[in-house]
């Protein structure tokens, strides 16, 4: 059985793999989970889900916490994902930009580029609200999940995103990044 060597804070410790990063988190301290949101594994952000890989080098294991402004981040990005999520589901012929967390001034939050098959106007914004809090009430696991590029444009191709599609080309390596909320049509 391979062993995964991390180091979280102070903290050295050997699991036997397979581990997820909560896993590794809760060994520590239990608390110290309940206040993470995601974590960073040699500086890579990752979900709390993510699969730790034996390795020969100590992985350090870096909590992202709420009160931190990497965890503000955080809660923005999910929340514009959440947005989107509730945008698709009230408008389906709804395409999709970017969604990115506003950090440069506290007073914003975040935003989602969208192409709606009619004009939203003010009117909508509580009804858009109140399908947000819906959906978060559900409390739907989010995922990460790197994916190669190609197979992510299929998949937008498929669900008819060009501007998903347009990003994915603009700005993916080899490989591309995506998120889901399970249970809803948001990719």
């Amino acid at each position: 059985m391979s062993e995964i060597n991390i180091k979280i804070g102070e903290n050295q410790k050997s699991f036997p793999a397979p581990l997820s990063v909560a896993e590794a988190l809760k060994s520590v301290d239990r608390d110290l989970l309940k206040k993470s949101l995601a974590a960073k594994v040699n500086g890579a952000e990752v979900d709390l889900s993510y699969e730790l890989q034996p390795t020969d080098e100590v992985l350090s294991v870096e909590p992202i916490l709420t009160e931190t402004r990497d965890g503000l981040e955080v809660i923005r990005h999910s929340a514009a994902h959440l947005l989107a999520a509730a945008v698709i589901d009230l408008f389906p012929e709804t395409k999709l930009g970017v969604g990115p967390a506003l950090m440069d001034d506290p007073r914003y939050g975040y935003y989602y580029d969208v192409i709606a098959p009619r004009q939203l106007t003010e009117a909508d914004l509580p009804v858009i609200e109140k399908k947000m809090r819906d959906i978060a009430k559900r409390n739907l696991p989010y995922r990460r999940e790197v994916i190669d590029k190609n197979e992510l444009i299929k998949l937008f191709t498929d669900r008819n995103e060009p501007l998903k599609c347009e990003l994915v080309n603009e700005k993916a390596g080899d490989t591309a990044t995506a998120y889901y909320i399970e249970d809803t049509p948001f990719v």
